[in-house]
């Protein structure tokens, strides 16, 4: 006879003889994404771009060489459960937000956080290469249009053709109440001009140079299908646009030589007559300048005295805030003296009577190397301001139009009025040391849009 202990002993044998025991697997190499080898990359610069590590990266792709890796080579990234495909860099639009990316490329919002390593849309901004997966052929989407204000997408749906349905497919929407105005609407069908995604009002926007950079003249030409009312902002500096041709318009920002670096903003409104209007918001890398510190300055006291430093930065502010709607100039600047020989270069970190470097050389001084002390106009355009300030000395401001100011400090004397119309090369002043100086020098300034920029600039190239 058999004991119940025996009973429970056959039982739990029998269990575990007919109970198969689940297998624990590791994500396939077969199931893995795949990255295309780039001109440039290593398996250090591939491992840090997807986060993981050099050795995980060996052994994923069992390589024996990890210093002979020929462009081209696929090569399988760990660590990406539920991701397949062929992964490609993609330089992100102007325009482009996660949203936005996530519908073009059909790729969900979860996925590009997580190849990008995003811990915010933000880091979406004009520019950044986006890691996204593809499967087989490119099944992207192009912008079809930008729903008007008082527009459904059944009417965007009617004039293009095309299935409603399909939009709301695309588009990631459960009910077309959820589209709302001025967004823009993505479909397999061409865009309603080709233009910035898919706009009737704008074809393209050129930002250049980017990115932008402590310091720099930044110039932002727009390119529309009819004439617009046109308004916006960079870094939180409100833009002045004017109109360089027809249907297109152009805009001349500077970068303060101290902004802090990392994202800056940008910021659009078109609108025509028709009340048609499209905005849009987006972050654009701001590097720094990398601009050396000058030897500490001794000074009068006085010239640093916020007293009367505040009331003339003020006054050459609101001088220089103002845009002439005229272009004086055509041609690049020439230099403001016979013989350029710079003693001070603009941008550089400054230190007086012993403070922290928290000031900048807003500027370029020009030493007293020639036979003269002429100072002459850099190129064409109207006397805004002439007399003598403390710490500026005797001074000359020229608006050249669109914005763009120049200013002459620490003059001997000036040659000019108010109300007087300059042309290039003309005689304006003598080159001096009233004011906040050390010795005699010109010290020559270059406003774009209100923000001192580097003048040097000015004379390489032909803005905007």
């Amino acid at each position: 006879m058999i004991k119940p202990l025996q009973l429970i002993r056959i039982f739990v044998i029998l269990s575990i003889l007919i109970v198969p025991i689940p297998k624990v697997e590791a994500q396939s190499s077969a199931e893995l994404p795949v990255y295309i080898v780039q001109t440039g990359d290593t398996i250090n610069t591939i491992a840090l771009r997807f986060g993981i590590s050099p050795q995980d990266l060996i052994a994923a792709n069992q390589i024996s060489n990890p210093d002979l890796i020929p462009v081209g080579t696929p090569i399988k990234i760990p660590g990406y459960e539920g991701i397949t495909g062929t992964l490609r860099l993609t330089a992100a639009p102007l325009g482009a937000n996660l949203r936005t990316v996530s519908r073009q490329y059909k790729v969900e919002e979860e996925v590009i956080i997580r190849l990008n390593q995003l811990t915010s849309p933000s880091q979406i901004y004009v520019g950044s290469t986006l890691i996204l997966p593809e499967q087989g052929q490119p099944s992207e989407l192009r912008p079809l249009s930008t729903l008007g204000e008082g527009k459904t997408p059944l009417e965007t749906a009617a004039r293009f053709l095309s299935n409603p349905w399909k939009l709301l497919i695309y588009n990631q929407k459960e009910t077309t109440a959820r589209f709302l105005s001025h967004e823009v609407i993505f479909s397999d069908l061409p865009g309603e001009n080709g233009g910035l995604f898919g706009s009737p009002l704008i074809k393209n926007i050129e930002i250049t140079p980017l990115p932008l950079r402590q310091g720099k003249t930044q110039i932002v030409r727009v390119y529309t299908t009819r004439p617009l009312i046109l308004s916006g902002s960079l870094n939180n500096v409100a833009l002045s646009f004017f109109q360089e041709e027809e249907n297109q318009y152009v805009a001349i920002q500077g970068i303060h030589a101290m902004a802090k670096p990392g994202l800056a903003s940008l910021s659009l409104k078109a609108q025509d007559d028709d009340q048609s209007v499209l905005e849009f918001e987006q972050p654009i890398l701001l590097e720094p300048g990398y601009y050396p510190q000058d030897v500490p300055l001794t000074v009068d006291p006085s010239t640093l005295d916020p007293e009367i430093t505040q009331p003339e930065d003020e006054l050459i502010r609101t001088i220089t805030k103002s845009a002439t709607p005229q272009r004086y100039w055509n041609d690049k600047f020439r230099v403001p003296v016979d013989e350029p020989c710079i003693r001070s270069w603009f941008g550089s970190r400054r230190s007086y009577n012993n403070s922290g470097y928290i000031y900048f050389h807003t500027g370029v001084d020009y030493g007293v190397c020639a036979n003269n002390l002429n100072i002459y106009a850099p190129a064409p355009g109207r006397v805004v301001y002439v007399g003598e300030l403390t710490v500026r000395g005797i001074s000359t401001i020229i608006d050249h139009g669109w914005g763009v100011y120049s200013g002459f400090w620490h003059q001997n004397a000036t040659k000019v009025n108010v109300g007087d119309f300059v042309e290039t090369g003309q005689l304006i002043g003598e080159i001096g040391g009233t004011g906040r100086a050390t010795g005699p020098h010109l010290h020559w300034e270059v406003w774009a849009n209100g923000v001192q920029v580097e003048p040097l600039d000015w004379l390489e190239k032909d803005y905007p």
